[in-house]
């Protein structure tokens, strides 16, 4: 039962908690760590998981898996945001100004401990070890990653709201599906490196430079735009 309920409210929580404006503002470290908190208590609580099961490995070598993987998938959209096609794609509204000391706290320490550690430690380890305890491991698998992948549903709105406001609800709802099937995708890839590597490093690592890599390519994209006076694809009228 205690399984069951944590994997609805791990479907929930980022979904509710995008709806309250200021989570994806100051609230966002903090109530992020407050749940990295309480999953630890369920799991090395009422679960019973041991943190050798829920972390695994933590060697260096699984870290500089982790950010080479990570620097890998990320280069093709520094290379697309030399095209202006691509680069109104890549550019985000929510990243738009951001430099100095607010880029660097964006890519050091939210991006990496309040995305990719929360989701990491509560995906690849809470939720799939705690469904490997009676279930097969694709079974764990499918069922983590399918509910990180529910996970990015607030998100996905938000990623609508602020760059394509005036989206019809057809467009709405394809990015949110869209979004969805490729969160799900990328869980799977998640743990099976987790699964591989014998521990939540190596996705952890390549989570928060894949993500901290977007930001920059996205902040650059929105820079280059603002600098040749082109709008970007939000305003056109073209979807997300």
């Amino acid at each position: 039962m205690t399984r069951i309920l944590l994997t609805l409210a791990l479907a929930a929580y980022n979904n509710v908690a995008n709806l309250w404006p200021p989570f994806n503002r100051a609230a966002y470290v903090p109530t992020n760590l407050l749940l990295v908190a309480a999953l630890a208590f369920v799991a090395f609580g009422p679960l019973e998981l041991s943190y050798d099961e829920v972390v695994g490995d933590l060697a260096f070598t699984s870290a500089l898996v982790g950010a080479a993987l990570g620097a890998l998938f990320a280069a093709p959209l520094f290379v697309a945001s030399r095209w202006p096609r691509w680069r109104a794609r890549i550019a985000d509204e929510r990243v738009a100004g951001l430099s100095g000391s607010a880029l660097l706290y964006q890519c050091l320490v939210r991006v990496p401990i309040c995305t990719a550690l929360t989701e990491e430690f509560a995906f690849r380890g809470v939720l799939f070890v705690a469904w490997t305890q009676s279930e097969s491991t694709v079974v764990a698998a499918l069922t983590s990653s399918v509910v990180f992948g529910l996970w990015h549903i607030g998100p996905a709105r938000n990623a609508v709201l602020a760059n394509h406001p005036t989206a019809s609800a057809a467009t709405m709802a394809r990015s949110i599906v869209l979004t969805v099937v490729g969160t799900t995708g990328a869980g799977l890839a998640f743990v099976w490196l987790r699964v591989v590597i014998g521990g939540i490093l190596a996705p952890l690592v390549l989570h928060a430079t894949l993500n901290s890599f977007a930001t920059l390519a996205a902040t650059r994209a929105h820079a280059a735009i603002s600098a040749n006076g082109s709008s970007p694809h939000w305003s056109r009228g073209r979807g997300p």
